[in-house]
């Protein structure tokens, strides 16, 4: 359980490692300015995904570069060439699902150690087709509605679903469970949800995360007043979009 800004601050604070598990890894990062930030590569075992904060994101998949506003996500699959640069101040989460050795080669960098991971340069436009890739804008997504939630899918695939929740006062949630197969995981965007996390009840506010490990219990709600945005994670997936499909 992170609040706003905690976390493993590298590179002077300009990225926080938020999750460092073998299923996922999670950063944070705040560029103050346009400037590069990956060259075109790929990884053989990971997929690579990206979610805008605030700010500006130009990010490259295979030979086609999107700028990324707020709310808009990105997912390279496996294998993939992408690369991604800042166009002005931005602050954007980026998750590698597996973790693939990308949390230690950042800690390795951080120390002015040479790094290394599950990563190979590559020129733009090589390699094979971007099928599977997710570019999506602010407002797209698979959009499922019940009574007093709406869960919008951004990201399906086997490493990783990314669902954007948007709670309404009321909102119950789920009974308390736990996974036994994957990390179940929420950033928080707007309001003030309420999460049970093993027999501790808090409520967080924007910028909070909370990472609930393999077989640890926890649920979350949202009591009100207010409606409450957040970002739900499950690493791999184990067929959740599937899940929330069936139930919605």
């Amino acid at each position: 359980m992170l609040g706003p800004g905690e976390g493993e601050a590298l590179f002077g604070g300009r990225i926080v490692l938020k999750a460092d598990f073998e299923q996922l890894c999670i950063t944070e990062s705040f560029f103050p300015d346009a400037r590069p930030g990956a060259d075109p590569h790929f990884h053989r075992r990971h997929a690579d995904s990206f979610y805008v904060l605030e700010g500006e994101l130009a990010v490259l998949v295979r030979d086609e570069e999107k700028l990324l506003a707020p709310r808009a996500c990105v997912c390279a699959p496996p294998e993939v060439v992408h690369g991604f640069r800042s166009t002005a101040p931005a602050r954007f989460l980026n998750f590698h699902t597996p973790d693939g050795g990308f949390a230690d080669n950042l800690r390795e960098r951080d120390r002015g150690e040479e790094g290394g991971f599950d990563s190979f340069d590559a020129a733009t436009g090589t390699g094979p087709p971007a099928t599977g890739a997710v570019f999506l804008g602010p407002s797209d997504g698979e959009r499922l509605e019940a009574s007093t939630r709406v869960a919008t899918i951004k990201i399906a695939r086997d490493e990783l679903t990314l669902v954007e929740f948007e709670l309404e006062a009321g909102f119950e949630g789920p009974e308390p469970h736990a996974h036994d197969d994957h990390i179940d995981s929420f950033y928080v965007l707007e309001g003030a949800p309420q999460f049970l996390l093993g027999d501790e009840t808090v409520r967080l506010g924007p910028g909070s995360f909370v990472a609930a490990p393999i077989g640890f219990a926890h649920t979350f709600a949202n009591p009100g007043p207010d409606r409450a945005r957040l970002l739900n994670m499950h690493a791999p997936s184990r067929g959740f979009h599937d899940f929330l499909r069936r139930v919605s």
